[in-house]
């Protein structure tokens, strides 16, 4: 490991000092993910170290061993062939930040041997047995078992993507007796040949894991080829509790999420505006979301389009008080083995032509269904896309709430143009006819109308959101006694 290398030769670094900052909040939606436009993370921790090869991102990931962390590793752009069978980074070092210099995540790859079996050795991008330690705008791929296994507390994952790891993509070791308040959002873990090397492979596999936070991530292709079903895209398990899945895309994975596997138990936690979609092309299809041994767990506005005959189960006599409400799914809610809970307003007969584009996993609504759903706007506020819930008449059932999305979108498209967008807090509006400023309405996320100020132009108008805060807004246009919704993406860095 790479903690107890001894250097042969010199490898020079360029330090330089700085105070812990955070430049911004590092966030995305799931449209960024899809499009591979996530910002970067600027998150600098103590002093900063540049490294552009192999060697000098040893020597730093030594460096903040022996010194007990509190630095920034930065990586110049390339290609780093980081672990082996023999040797891998194993970091011990807390208040530490590992990410691209460049901000590219495709710019910068760590990567090992390749995606085959390394047993009886071990082959990790990174183990990361500190504490508070950040992970962003980097590739990882190519490893004999994970591309990041993590024993520490408060992991932080943004805008990673975790290619062809010949076991699970993120592991929570099995070896730690919790692991805590993780963060995971904004990143992709694939198989881009469209099924893994054998059946013990995942997306993020958590034992123990306490208070996590996965959110807007994207899982592709985590199929078994041989043997037996490969585990979930997402799956906490072995005595894991209070985590909370939400927002995520999952397409062509045997399994969704699961929380429990067999009497190794889940206890709560909350997976809400997920989509999970699989054509069936593998060839161990099973369930999409899963709760085994899971008491006290609440699922909420999912939406599922999967070839397995239970969308959702809930399963074992332990798995008890669970919450199961405003799904939208093709296939049936099932308790299986003495599982008992409450399941209420959820459809489980839709049909592939209400969705958007479901051959590319997109479950967003093609139409409204006029169906509501019980009110949960507390315990879930927005939808996949960060939009407010409740915009319309009722709760929407599923993922997508329909009128923050595509409702009437020929119509919005061919009268109104909205440019540019993302913006820094100033938007123009233009229409085949006049634009009337006193039909202008923008609210944040959360539902509540901001004041705008509007100019006059000689086509249309322009839209000033007044220095707000960055993140996602919505414009509500009313003509004809018909509101239209666009989302507004304000973005000053």
């Amino acid at each position: 490991m790479f903690c107890e290398f001894r250097l042969l030769f010199f490898c020079l670094i360029f330090f330089s000092e700085a105070s812990t900052i955070s430049a911004q909040s590092c966030t995305c939606n799931i449209s960024q993910v899809q499009t591979n436009t996530v910002s970067p993370c600027d998150l600098v921790i103590g002093i900063i170290v540049n490294v552009n090869s192999a060697t000098s991102f040893r020597n730093a990931i030594n460096q903040a061993n022996a010194n007990g962390g509190n630095m920034t590793i930065l990586i110049a752009d390339g290609d780093y062939e980081i672990a082996s069978p023999v040797s891998y980074p194993y970091i011990t070092a807390s208040n530490l930040v590992i990410r691209s210099a460049s901000g590219n995540r495709d710019k910068v790859i760590l990567h090992g041997e390749g995606m085959k079996d390394t047993a009886p050795n071990t082959e990790d991008g990174l183990h990361l047995a500190g504490d508070y330690v950040t992970i962003a705008d980097i590739t990882i791929k190519d490893v004999g078992n994970h591309g990041i296994q993590v024993s520490g507390h408060h992991l932080f994952v943004h805008n990673v993507r975790i290619q062809n790891t010949y076991q699970q993509m993120l592991k929570g070791a099995t070896g730690a007796s919790t692991i805590d308040s993780a963060v995971v959002q904004c990143s992709l873990f694939e198989y881009p040949d469209a099924t893994g090397p054998n059946f013990y492979i995942g997306g993020l596999d958590i034992h123990k894991g306490n208070g996590w936070i996965v959110r807007d991530n994207i899982f592709k292709n985590i199929i078994s080829p041989s043997g037996s079903v490969a585990e979930h895209a997402i799956h906490f398990w072995n005595n894991s509790q209070n985590n909370t899945i939400e927002r995520n895309m999952i397409i062509n994975c045997d399994r969704g999420i699961g929380f429990g596997l067999g009497t190794s138990p889940n206890t709560g936690g909350m997976i809400r505006n997920n989509m999970i979609y699989n054509n069936g092309a593998g060839t161990f299809n099973d369930v999409g979301i899963s709760l085994e041994s899971s008491p006290g767990t609440q699922v909420y506005n999912n939406s599922i389009f999967i070839p397995y005959q239970n969308a959702i189960e809930y399963r074992f006599q332990i798995t008890t008080g669970v919450h199961i409400a405003n799904n939208l799914t093709n296939k049936v809610i099932k308790s299986r083995d003495g599982g008992t809970g409450l399941v209420e307003s959820n459809i489980d007969q839709a049909q592939s032509n209400w969705f958007v584009n479901p051959a590319a996993g997109d479950l967003h609504l093609a139409s409204l269904i006029d169906i509501a759903g019980i009110n949960l706007t507390d315990e879930v506020p927005d939808d996949l896309d960060q939009t407010p819930r409740y915009v319309g008449p009722n709760f929407e059932i599923g993922a997508d709430e329909f009128l923050s999305t595509s409702i009437y979108t020929s119509w919005m498209d061919d009268v109104i143009k909205i440019f540019p967008n993302p913006a820094a807090g100033i938007f123009t509006m233009i229409g085949q006819k006049e634009i009337l400023a006193a039909n202008i309405e923008v609210f944040d996320a959360m539902g509540k109308r901001i004041d705008i100020k509007i100019k006059k132009l000689e086509s249309g108008c322009e839209i000033d959101l007044m220095n707000p805060p960055d993140g996602i807004y919505l414009l509500k246009y009313t003509e004809a006694k018909k509101s239209q919704i666009r989302r507004l993406i304000s973005c000053r860095s």
